[in-house]
């Protein structure tokens, strides 16, 4: 998950509009906005104040974060990364081992067809896919329920930035500075030469971005890597064409012929998918950024998985436990323990748990099945609580379904999800003298 310390950590909360809330264990919290451009810490009360006094509140620009504060937003803005839709990368947060200079990053990766792609077997029995470029790779679990992907991301700049031509005989600090001297306004004559002058030379700051998703809710971007990771992990348990326990010769084929459809029926142009780009530097609405409320009534640590938001929350990690919420038609709550392994709710029949884990041979499963009523003991020397992970896993579900039912607002969008877009419209005037005339203008909306 994160590279940073999780000692000093006891809950992370990524809501919907993809905020990250991070509560310490010295019950000081970390709020960061939606497009990861700006922060607030509010320090722990100390034990010496009033009980009406405020605590004290620091709100800075996340790429300027300074020293006191650098490796808890380094934390939390990794955290973000690995669950949001698109990542924010500053220059200023990503160590040099971690940055690249590349002359040309296209944000469009093909995958290869299924004939011509092998299965590639991590440590754990995973099954890894690589795009033709190797600039992308898709990573599936060994129980075939959640999955990573690992691409080049170049970081975040403005949206008007221009890139740096390269000379091999300046250093990067050099590079750097001569952002600073490209942002003056151009003459049209400068325009067209610039244009001309990008098209050599150019370099560009990436850097490798991982998340993780779940098989249940996979993004648009990943569906076909993610089919084709699919294709190969069942071909692992039936590799000479044996059928499942239970199922006919005909289910089987036709089980066989329908995947096959699905992932060899696709197009050169269908293999292709446009990588998630990074949010640039600057948010474009930052007067959206909302402050949730820092503090409740809860104060025990052992009860720090009570203090729910409440608000719609998308990702929860406590005590090195996943808890991802699966928004749909019914609500769903998956639980990922670090191993592997997935335990998630069964629709309406939210007290049933099932806990799909890799079974003994390769491509195989283990379910198990769960009651909230009867939940296995704890064994001494296990590597975690099942009794207290689904537990916790039903107090979100419910504090999610409570929140979505006693919502009488559509949910506020993300700062960077507000585009201004230009309506234009005829509107009739009177002018003395002169009668009615039309005049056409343009609206700017958001």
């Amino acid at each position: 998950m994160m590279t940073s310390s999780k000692t000093n950590i006891g809950l992370i909360i990524m809501y919907k509009d993809e905020s990250v809330d991070v509560r310490y264990v010295d019950d000081s919290r970390l709020h960061l906005s939606p497009c990861g451009s700006e922060f607030m810490l509010e320090k722990a009360p100390t034990r010496s104040a009033h009980p009406l006094q405020s605590n004290e509140k620091i709100r800075q620009r996340t790429r300027f974060a300074t020293s006191s504060y650098k490796d808890l937003m380094i934390g939390a803005l990794e955290f973000r990364n690995e669950y949001a839709t698109r990542p924010y990368l500053p220059e200023e947060l990503i160590s040099d081992d971690h940055r690249k200079q590349v002359f040309s990053i296209d944000p469009e990766v093909e995958w290869p067809a299924c004939y011509s792609c092998t299965a590639e077997v991590g440590l754990n029995r995973e099954i890894v896919v690589s795009s033709v470029e190797r600039s992308a790779s898709l990573l599936l679990s060994s129980s075939g329920e959640e999955f990573s992907v690992n691409f080049t991301c170049r970081l975040s700049h403005n949206q008007h930035h221009r890139p740096r031509s390269r000379d091999p005989n300046r250093s990067v600090t050099e590079h750097i500075q001569q952002d600073n001297q490209t942002c003056r306004p151009k003459t049209p004559s400068q325009q067209s030469g610039a244009c001309a002058e990008q098209q050599q030379g150019e370099v560009y700051l990436s850097t490798r971005v991982v998340q993780h998703h779940s098989v249940s809710c996979v993004p648009l971007v990943w569906r076909y890597p993610l089919s084709l990771a699919l294709h190969l992990w069942r071909a692992q348990s039936q590799p000479s064409g044996e059928r499942n326990r239970g199922e006919t010769e005909e289910e089987t084929a036709r089980g066989r012929d329908q995947t096959e459809r699905a992932v060899t029926g696709t197009s050169r142009g269908e293999r292709r998918s446009h990588l998630p780009q990074a949010l640039p530097l600057r948010c474009p609405s930052p007067h959206q950024h909302r402050w949730k409320s820092m503090y409740s009534l809860v104060q025990d640590e052992q009860e720090a998985d009570q203090d729910l938001p409440t608000e719609l929350v998308k990702v929860v990690w406590c005590q090195g436990v996943l808890y991802r919420i699966v928004d749909g038609a019914i609500p769903v709550v998956e639980v990922s323990p670090g191993d592997g392994s997935v335990i998630r709710s069964n629709g309406v029949l939210a007290s049933y748990f099932t806990h799909h884990r890799a079974g003994p041979g390769p491509g195989e499963v283990k379910d198990v099945t769960y009651h909230l009523s009867s939940l296995p003991p704890d064994t001494p020397g296990q590597v975690y609580s099942v009794c207290s992970m689904v537990t916790r896993a039903s107090r979100i579900l419910n504090c999610y379904n409570q929140v979505r039912h006693s919502l009488k607002l559509p949910a506020t969008q993300s700062c960077y999800n507000q585009e201004t877009s230009s309506e234009p419209f005829i509107q009739e005037v009177h002018i003395s003298e002169s009668g009615y005339i039309n005049t056409t203008e343009t609206r700017q909306s958001r």
